[in-house]
């Protein structure tokens, strides 16, 4: 199965050039490519969830700019253009600078955060329009 970018559902609103994810559950992972406009910092969007950190491993590269990963520990680590990464759960995640990436990730785990960080993004802006994260299409289903 593949995919143009386009054709992958909305899973975070599309804010007009702000960013956005897409994602696709593929068997037990999903499939995803995540756009932010610039530097941005997401730590209160893990508000809710155990830790307040991420509860989903994310597995990915880095097409352009910089993410930091910000750890339960206190340590950190920047992904950049051109590099593979493991961002193991437990962290937070920091957009450094405007980025694309392709991500990989288990389904449980990211559909459970997602309704978490819509809810956040929500309270934040209640004019947000949230996609339905109900609707979960898979790969090689029929529409």
């Amino acid at each position: 199965m593949h995919f143009k970018p386009e054709d992958i559902p909305l899973i975070s609103p599309d804010n007009g050039g702000g960013g956005c994810m897409r994602s696709i559950k593929a068997g037990e992972m999903e499939i995803g490519a995540t756009w932010t406009a610039g530097p941005a910092d997401y730590s209160d969007v893990y508000l809710g969830l155990p830790g307040n950190v991420c509860p989903c491993d994310h597995y990915g590269y880095v097409f352009s700019g910089r993410i930091r990963a910000r750890y339960q520990d206190g340590t950190e680590e920047v992904i950049g253009p051109g590099e593979v990464y493991w961002i193991p759960k437990g962290h937070v995640l920091i957009y450094e600078e405007a980025t694309h990436h392709l991500e990989i990730n288990p389904h449980k785990e990211l559909r459970q955060l997602m309704r978490v960080v819509m809810e956040n993004a929500k309270k934040r802006n209640p004019e947000l329009n949230i996609p339905d994260l109900g609707a979960e299409p898979e790969a090689g289903a029929a529409a």
